[in-house]
């Protein structure tokens, strides 16, 4: 029992490791350096595996044949794990508009004296 629970553990773990693919692309991996062995030998020039690589994943120029869809990892499907994990609900957050009260400010009005009052608008008087 403790093996499977590793084994699933260990297989979880490394299908994390490759986001929207599987296993069984690595299986594939023979299928690719068979073409590589292929373009190997119908080439004079020198061709470096790292070369091949650009020439087959990275040039969105490349002619598809039979061949290049058996090629691992070029045609990236939905993974078992995609139907299981289930994504979050997107909830919008909603802005609420914040009604300030308003101030009232208190005027000190200082009281003047009333021999002043009026003295200020009126026509000089001989005394």
């Amino acid at each position: 029992m403790k093996f499977r629970i590793y084994f699933f553990a260990i297989y979880i773990f490394l299908g994390s490791l490759l986001p929207n693919s599987d296993f069984h692309e690595l299986s594939k991996i023979t299928t690719l350096l068979h073409h590589y062995q292929e373009h190997k030998g119908r080439t004079t020039n020198p061709l470096s595996f790292l070369d091949f690589l650009k020439m087959h994943y990275a040039c969105a120029d490349n002619k598809t044949s039979d061949n290049h869809d058996n090629l691992p990892f070029k045609h990236m499907g939905n993974s078992a794990y995609d139907y299981f994990v289930s994504t979050p609900l997107l909830q919008s957050e909603e802005t609420m508009p914040v009604f300030m009260p308003e101030k009232h400010y208190v005027h000190l009005h200082f009281a003047i004296p009333g021999q002043f009052t009026g003295s200020i608008w009126q026509p000089p008087q001989t005394v």
